[in-house]
């Protein structure tokens, strides 16, 4: 009775909408977990204000990023931030608004004396990289191999972790310059890493996006909220 009753208001007025399902992960200072497991950061505060604005029932949930990445480009009904626009994925999702510009680069241990003028002299190395991260997309076009000489990872948690206790196991890592910086704020010894070069001078920017088969009135609203929000900047 309730399957017809809401297929019967969707032909009639176009309200009944399914709960809109919105996928990101731990990326500090973006997005992430406070001590109290409570997500904060100027991203997902920009994205809360604007979807209580829409009106729309939503959910947001944390994962490992190559979960949220494949929950997002699968379910019609799901968004994603902080998202990396990137040619790669430009017709994989809606791009509805920026939300924040990184600066990823390639890191080494200091111990390991390692240096990099350009991406060709890193393909000898073993890279640390987040699993279907833009960094990730971005070294495959690249002709960088994985298990070769990228090590995937599910997530930057994870990436520190090996950084702090197997750093044999590898020789370089791909991160974001501010949570590198987040991270050695929030430690008591500093990581001893080496900022050796950007993974790409034109990096693209943090979005908030949506699977490309998202409802078109969910799509029109999400868009004049975000339009409304940067015009009150």
């Amino acid at each position: 009775m309730t399957k017809w009753y809401c297929v019967l208001l969707l032909i009639v007025s176009h309200h009944c909408v399914a709960k809109l399902t919105v996928v990101t992960e731990n990326f500090a200072p973006a997005q992430y977990l406070d001590a109290n497991n409570n997500l904060v950061g100027d991203a997902a505060d920009k994205v809360r204000l604007v979807l209580d604005s829409v009106g729309i029932d939503y959910s947001i949930s944390v994962n490992d990023w190559s979960m949220a990445y494949n929950i997002a480009l699968r379910d019609p009904q799901t968004c994603i931030f902080s998202i990396s626009r990137s040619p790669e994925r430009e017709h994989n999702f809606i791009w509805f608004a920026k939300l924040a510009q990184f600066d990823t680069n390639f890191y080494s241990l200091k111990s390991k004396g390692i240096s990099l003028t350009n991406l060709e002299q890193a393909k000898q190395y073993r890279i640390a990289v987040l699993k279907d991260n833009y960094s990730h997309h971005y070294l495959l076009s690249k002709g960088f191999k994985e298990n070769e000489n990228l090590m995937l990872f599910s997530s930057f948690d994870n990436i520190f972790k090996i950084i702090q206790t197997r750093s044999s196991s590898i020789d370089l890592v791909v991160i974001p310059a501010q949570r590198i910086n987040h991270e050695q704020s929030h430690l008591l010894n500093k990581l001893q890493l080496e900022l050796l070069m950007p993974i790409n001078a034109h990096q693209a920017p943090l979005y908030f996006a949506c699977n490309k088969n998202l409802p078109d009135n969910v799509k029109q609203q999400l868009s004049a909220a975000f339009s409304s929000y940067e015009s009150k900047l």
